[in-house]
């Protein structure tokens, strides 16, 4: 087929945009990104690991009953009559949704709020949460909601995890650079630090798992990006005895510069706690002024 002008100017269109987001992706950082100037060669066992499970322990059950109530909404959880109307004529027995909470939105889509709305930007009914401030402290947007979700899955994954369900080896190591590396996203996201400083990651995590990823410099400049989350993270219900995970799954962006400051001092406050109970009187210094 001969190519006319008018295709020319559309394949070069096309060319253009795939180039634009080719470029774009380079703003969003992956697991692969925090090895690859160590030439592949160092293997992150699970005893790298083992000090940041601890840590996300502690935190997730030190924290779970404050967040509980938030965490309701945005799991969908909460009874659908109680958010739009504040009353139900069946109890949380009969209806298997939880009714308490203050939470109120009379305009919301009751079929987006159980994510089955068919009709999109279509529908007269809201299909966003809001004035979330009135009801909420901590969990004011998506993204910390995605924070809470992740940390409940290192929790999980701390208390359930069957070496022996994942047999093969690539997939074993790209899962524990996955763990690693949101680890060190939520330790560097979440806990007080200093500028410029990769302190608090040695505080927190294991100080040789630290020492596997790219140098400081780059290491800085990565985290500051969005990230790509394996989407099988986000999920409450994974069953560990199962072959749930394998590299190439589906991941999710999540940018951490987008958690709210309510969210950020309330989890600083608990790193705190970890430090003062549990590394202070063992001789670590703080990674903070």
């Amino acid at each position: 087929m001969t190519l006319t002008d008018s295709n020319m100017d559309d394949l070069s269109k096309n060319l253009a945009t795939i180039t634009l987001e080719q470029e774009a992706n380079t703003n969003i950082s992956q697991a692969s990104n925090y090895y690859e100037l160590r030439g592949g060669t160092k293997t992150v066992n699970f005893a790298r690991l083992e000090k940041g499970l601890l840590l996300f322990i502690y935190i997730h059950e030190t924290t779970k009953d404050t967040l509980h109530m938030e965490t309701l909404l945005w799991d969908r959880r909460l009874c659908i009559n109680i958010v739009k109307y504040g009353d139900c004529s069946k109890s949380n027995h009969q209806f298997h949704y939880e009714h308490n909470s203050p939470y109120r939105q009379p305009n919301i889509c009751a079929f987006w709020y159980t994510q089955s709305c068919t009709q999109q930007n279509k529908c007269r009914y809201s299909h966003e949460f809001q004035n979330l401030s009135q009801y909420h402290k901590y969990i004011l947007n998506n993204t910390d909601n995605m924070i809470c979700k992740l940390i409940r899955f290192i929790r999980n994954f701390a208390g359930h995890y069957i070496d022996s369900s994942i047999t093969d080896k690539n997939d074993i190591q790209e899962l524990h650079k996955e763990i690693v590396l949101l680890m060190v996203h939520l330790v560097h996201n979440l806990s007080p630090k200093r500028n410029n400083s990769i302190d608090h990651l040695n505080l927190f995590l294991e100080a040789t798992t630290i020492k596997q990823l790219i140098p400081q410099d780059n290491l800085l400049e990565e985290l500051e990006k969005p990230y790509n989350v394996p989407e099988v993270f986000f999920k409450s219900n994974i069953n560990f005895t199962t072959y749930w995970y394998k590299h190439g799954m589906n991941k999710r962006s999540i940018n951490f510069n987008q958690i709210s400051n309510e969210l950020k001092t309330f989890f600083n406050g608990i790193f705190v706690g970890f430090y003062e109970g549990r590394l202070k009187s063992r001789g670590a210094s703080a990674a903070w002024d």
